[in-house]
């Protein structure tokens, strides 16, 4: 078979031409409610995606990965691998072969690797490169060099990397001299999945043990990876160990993407078809994904879960979403759903300007360091929309008001905030002008596909 190295050869091998880009469109009103209970298979996990293609260019041997998932993020991490050496085969639509070189990974020096505005991306490569024999630079675009990376750095020069910025300290451009990085014991001072996958993805390699502490469990698609190709990875509420070893290569099928699924979840209860059930197949249901179902409960919508089965390390079932009832106003706190709902909050947000009673968004500050202050510009969304909000230091409140549809909104570059103003248009029936869409590219590019199942919509 041949290898499909160029880039977007490879990425029209395994996606297509890919949705149209569109930017500025109108929303009109909702549409009417369906005769018969809705079904959608949400769009592919992009951060088991990004995950699994870095650990597929460590592994043993040829490792295929199905159902991968297509947005601007995984592109990003595909034109990194083959910048970086590693073979990569489209092999059909979704699928793609990756034949990794084991434990030394591919040895290339002198390469500047762009990881687009993919943070997950930047934050496991600096961690794989600080292993390997290599003298490269890793760097993203404007949004992603402006987001901290001093968590990932400094637990890594503890661990013996070769690390320096070429710019402002913590941030991107960094300049990365591989070499055997030692075991020990490493602290992760932040809420979040990606130092801890990092530092897994380092302990793998070296030369020793490496002991992660942290402050609360975050997403574990890393460790359930590796453990699954083969790895010695423990954990504790306060701690993980991963032992060095070589993962095997794999044969994976990416499950659907909870965040996609929270979407359409979210979409689906602010259209007049909130009264009939949504059904979204082969979605992951990994506890430490799915927040944003528990926060549903605690609205009073009806969550029903049927497990699928499965070969991956991830499980996996059909969700069935209803709501009985009006919204009720919730408070979410507490670092483990806060953890697991991080990505949905700005349609958490979004939901609740329509609820009985105030809704309390709390220990989210880690909102503040993603695409953008994620806390300010949902505020400032729901200001455009009329509705009655308020920042915090570490969340936000929302007091129930029905949103007004503005004639137009200016969105942030961020995708997940552009998804709650879908949500918030639906709500206000229609008719709102959204410039700045294009940023659902970075994980859905079909968002707008979802959001047409309830709304039409025109490109402007």
């Amino acid at each position: 078979m041949t290898a499909v190295i160029a880039d977007e050869p490879l990425m029209r091998a395994l996606f297509g031409d890919g949705p149209l880009p569109v930017d500025r469109i109108r929303i009109n009103g909702p549409l009417t409610a369906r005769g018969q209970p809705l079904e959608l298979t949400p769009h592919p996990d992009k951060a088991i995606s990004q995950r699994a293609t870095l650990l597929a260019s460590l592994a043993d041997g040829t490792s295929r990965i199905r159902n991968l998932a297509d947005c601007r993020d995984v592109r990003a991490n595909l034109r990194v691998l083959t910048a970086w050496g590693t073979t990569v085969r489209a092999v059909g639509p979704g699928t793609v072969e990756i034949t990794g070189r084991g434990q030394g990974g591919p040895r290339r020096s002198g390469l500047v690797l762009d990881a687009g505005n993919s943070a997950t991306t930047s934050r496991l490569l600096l961690a794989i490169l600080a292993g390997s024999e290599v003298d490269c630079t890793v760097t993203g675009n404007e949004l992603l060099r402006s987001r901290p990376m001093a968590e990932v750095l400094q637990p890594l020069r503890e661990l013996g990397a070769d690390i320096t910025e070429s710019g402002e300290p913590g941030r991107l451009p960094v300049r990365v001299r591989g070499g055997r990085l030692r075991g020990g014991t490493v602290d992760v001072a932040v809420d979040s999945a990606q130092p801890v996958s990092a530092l897994l993805f380092a302990g793998s390699r070296a030369s020793g043990p490496v002991r992660i502490t942290r402050r609360t469990p975050a997403r574990d698609h890393t460790e359930r990876l590796l453990r699954w190709t083969g790895l010695q990875v423990t954990e504790s509420d306060t701690e993980l160990v991963v032992v060095p070893g070589r993962p095997r290569s794999f044969d994976l099928a990416v499950p659907g993407d909870p965040s996609g699924g929270a979407l359409s979840a979210a979409l689906h209860l602010a259209s007049p078809q909130a009264r009939q059930e949504l059904t979204l197949r082969r979605v992951g249901v990994n506890s430490r994904r799915t927040g944003f179902l528990r926060i549903l409960r605690a609205m009073g919508v009806q969550v029903g879960e049927t497990p699928v089965e499965d070969e991956g390390p991830e499980p996996v079932a059909d969700v069935v979403v209803s709501l009985p009832a009006a919204l009720t106003g919730t408070e979410v706190a507490g670092s483990r759903l806060v953890q697991s709902a991080i990505d949905e909050l700005p349609l958490v947000a979004a939901l609740a300007t329509v609820a009985t009673g105030r809704t309390v968004i709390r220990d989210a500050s880690e909102m503040r360091s993603k695409d953008t202050d994620r806390i300010a510009t949902t505020v400032r969304l729901l200001d455009d929309f009329g509705a009655r909000a308020t920042a915090t230091p570490d969340g936000l409140v929302v007091d129930p008001h029905p949103p007004r549809a503005p004639r137009r909104v200016v969105l942030p570059p961020d995708h997940r905030v552009a998804f709650a103003a879908f949500v918030l248009a639906l709500l206000s029936g229609g008719g709102t002008e959204l410039h700045g869409v294009s940023a659902v590219a970075t994980s859905h590019p079909g968002a707008l596909t979802d959001l047409a199942r309830y709304a039409p919509w025109d490109a402007l």
